[in-house]
């Protein structure tokens, strides 16, 4: 069944205007004839049905013009008949009238949740005793119905806001995303899942230029929250996005960068995270020169960095620019540990076998007495070329063959701690929550589940239109032109922008995800 808006009765009631509407009878004014033509316009704009709906037929139409133009024509003419016919309809005093007014809507009640039917998996055999962990959304918390219930911490808003409001609307967000931390690792802990990266979002706009501010109002909470992950062993870790451009040659992205390690570097002193809680950079773009640009890169680290903000900093080997063997050299000198990610080595590979870069980076995490880590994903099925290869699955089949018994394992997946309990599940590495567990998506495809661009889709539309306006072999105005038309151009939502917190930007040549 399809929808369209029926525009033929508008223009037949519009000549019908020009030629009554000034009838002396109703002896109506020109402007009250403006007034009533606004109205049928927005009377017959009326969704129609394209199947199994019967038309308005041209002699209706009139009549309903005629007996629009009377009523409109005495209510301008006599206001006070307007008032008399209100209050016969019951509507006898503003209070009653108030009364009659819609009332706001009730809270609602918290759903229950939908019995899962979980599928099985393949039961598979390991050695490995590390931790597992996942990227900053836990997907149970998120999804509670009502959307009053849900429980994240990445609430944001727009610049625009704050340009208004004031920079107490960001800090109030902050602090609600600290809130919910609290559930979240209580609900880790329940399910054995020890292991987080938190959320660079979790204060909007900390590291702003002009509008940043400090996280000492949030101080207590941010140290509760601390306190509750030390009590449990949880490690707590940063990934700054792909905006933290060390190699830059301008000043100014630089600054930025500087601005951003020290906003989740003040995060996690705060919360009184120990040396594990290290923040994960990519090596950035290469500029047109990978060798003056990892130049750049060292000079940033050693001169530039705060000494608490490079006792946190890792890199991380990317998909695009550069090898996990392009960073070794860089690492070793400076004694900064690499994290190795599986996925961007498969896409970027090194000369060097795994185990070998393994081997290595394990030596740096091992002199600076911090337990290391490493990155696991998928590419999404049905992926062929390198972008689509990007794209992380929902959820990983398997644990890598090189990983150490002992290593502390990022599942970089869609499905995030969905995606760690399947893995729980195929090893037997932790007792399962039944409850906790989510069924996989039936039919995933080589797209992710984010939002998708309509400019070519909205293209494409308004090309088929002019097509269709343009054509002699239909007739504007008709059922089967209207239909056609209103299948590309159906409502959108209301897509909300917002500005990422770190300015100015800096994406040449770019890889790795925020987040991720």
């Amino acid at each position: 069944m399809f929808v369209h808006f029926s525009f033929a009765p508008f223009r037949l009631s519009q000549r019908y205007i020009m030629s009554s509407s000034l009838s002396a009878p109703n002896r109506v004014t020109r402007q009250s004839t403006r007034i009533a033509a606004s109205i049928r316009a927005d009377s017959y704009c009326t969704l129609v049905q394209t199947r199994g709906t019967k038309q308005t037929r041209p002699d209706q139409i009139l009549d309903q013009n005629t007996k629009l133009d009377q009523s409109t024509a005495s209510e301008h003419a006599d206001p006070v008949a307007t008032v008399n016919r209100s209050r016969k309809k019951g509507t006898t005093s503003d209070q009653e009238y108030s009364e009659n007014l819609p009332h706001k809507k009730k809270p609602r009640k918290i759903k229950p949740e939908p019995i899962y039917i979980i599928p099985d998996v393949e039961r598979k055999e390991t050695t490995f005793k590390g931790r597992l962990g996942y990227a900053c959304l836990n997907t149970v918390l998120r999804n509670k119905k009502p959307a009053s219930e849900s429980i994240f911490c990445s609430r944001t808003c727009r610049l625009d806001n704050i340009k208004k409001n004031g920079i107490d609307v960001a800090k109030e967000l902050g602090k609600r995303n600290v809130e919910d931390l609290f559930t979240m690792i209580q609900w880790n802990e329940d399910n054995h899942i020890r292991f987080l990266r938190l959320s660079s979002e979790m204060f909007p706009y900390a590291s702003h230029g002009i509008y940043g501010y400090s996280l000492d109002y949030c101080a207590p909470l941010l140290a509760r929250a601390g306190a509750l992950a030390n009590k449990y062993g949880h490690r707590l870790t940063t990934h700054p996005g792909q905006y933290t451009q060390l190699g830059s040659p301008r000043p100014g992205v630089i600054e930025a960068c500087v601005r951003e390690l020290a906003y989740h570097s003040e995060m996690l002193d705060t919360m009184g995270v120990g040396v594990d809680g290290v923040m994960i950079v990519h090596g950035g773009g290469m500029y047109e020169n990978k060798t003056a640009t990892l130049e750049r890169i060292k000079k940033t680290i050693t001169e530039v960095l705060p000494p608490n903000v490079r006792q946190r900093l890792v890199l991380e080997n990317d998909e695009l620019c550069y090898t996990a063997e392009d960073l070794l050299p860089l690492c070793e000198e400076l004694d900064v540990p690499l994290v190795f990610d599986y996925h961007h080595d498969i896409l970027n590979p090194s000369s060097i076998p795994p185990k070998t870069v393994i081997e290595r980076a394990t030596a740096i995490w091992r002199r600076r007495g911090i337990r290391p880590k490493q990155h696991l994903s998928e590419p999404r099925p049905g992926a062929i070329t390198l972008m689509e290869k990007r794209a992380h699955a929902d959820r990983c089949e398997a644990l890598p063959i090189d990983l150490p018994d002992d290593m502390d394992l990022m599942i970089e997946a869609k499905d995030k701690e969905q995606a760690v309990l399947h893995l729980y599940r195929m090893y037997g590495l932790h007792p399962i929550t039944h409850a906790s567990l989510r069924p996989p998506d039936a039919n995933p495809t080589k797209e992710t589940k984010g939002r998708k661009s309509t400019k070519r889709a909205r293209a494409k539309a308004e090309k088929l239109r002019e097509e269709l306006e343009g054509s002699t072999d239909s007739i504007p105005g008709s059922q089967e032109t209207d239909t056609i038309i209103s299948e590309t151009r159906r409502p959108r939502k209301k897509r909300r922008i917002v500005a990422r917190s770190t300015t100015p930007t800096d994406t040449s040549g770019s890889g790795g995800y925020r987040d991720y």
